[in-house]
């Protein structure tokens, strides 16, 4: 089994892998005039996954680029817990070309992309 699907694809296994969570205030947050911290949460542990791939052939870049190109997937992926399944979009994409040659078959790519919890 793949270690990350989207929509029912799987994914290559992916170079590195970070789950971070965050959290997501209000406007009404920050710091009063004293100095102390007004803080109000609107939601807690909003998941975040960022994904690196690392030399890539053109056709598995395709596949990832293809699977994350709708504007809401749902992703499985691993936890702490096992794994979970989120409706998650995707940020901007940063390719990158590794090698290339003049009949494209042998073109190496690296990726990297965050998918954000809705």
């Amino acid at each position: 089994m793949a270690m990350i699907k989207v929509d029912g694809v799987d994914l290559p296994t992916p170079s590195k892998f970070k789950p971070p969570e965050f959290d997501l205030d209000s406007d009404n947050s920050g710091r009063n005039e004293l100095g102390y911290m007004q803080r109000d949460r609107i939601r807690g542990d909003i998941s975040k996954t960022e994904l690196q791939w690392e030399m890539l052939t053109s056709a598995e870049l395709a596949i990832i680029k293809t699977a994350v190109r709708p504007a809401k997937i749902q992703v499985i992926y691993p936890t702490e817990i096992g794994l979970v399944e989120k409706s998650m979009y995707t940020s901007d994409r940063n390719i990158e070309m590794v090698t290339y040659n003049e009949d494209y078959t042998k073109i190496v790519w690296n990726i990297s992309l965050n998918l954000t919890e809705y």
